[in-house]
């Protein structure tokens, strides 16, 4: 019989998800481990950027993007974002300093702002 345990993250303050048809604002995330598994049941609180819905998303997961998720919320640093992009069995993701991506955007009344 296969070991389940689960792993909760409340320091997902900082996660933009694009996943399906929709761009999510993360809250938390709650991962279902199964030994020896290669994927990964993972539910992310979000509220829909669009909408303001909020949903909780149930997604499988790939062990290297449960491994990214693992390493962001142990790094707890508010300043980071962690972009994650899902798209079947493929993710990709990038980290970025909000206070960097604030000094990028010209701030003149012509330019749109970013979205966090």
């Amino acid at each position: 019989m296969a070991e389940h345990s689960e792993v909760k993250s409340e320091n997902a303050h900082n996660v933009i998800l694009s996943y399906g048809d929709g761009v999510y604002f993360v809250s938390g995330v709650n991962v279902q481990v199964t030994k020896g598994s290669e994927r990964l049941r993972a539910t992310f609180h979000a509220r829909r950027a669009h909408t303001n819905e909020v949903e909780d998303l149930n997604i499988d997961i790939t062990k290297p993007v449960y491994d990214v998720l693992v390493e962001y919320a142990k790094m707890n640093k508010l300043d980071m974002i962690l972009v994650l992009q899902i798209l079947g069995d493929d993710a990709k993701w990038c980290l970025m300093s909000e206070n960097w991506l604030a000094n990028q955007v010209d701030k003149g009344p012509t330019k749109t702002g970013y979205i966090v």
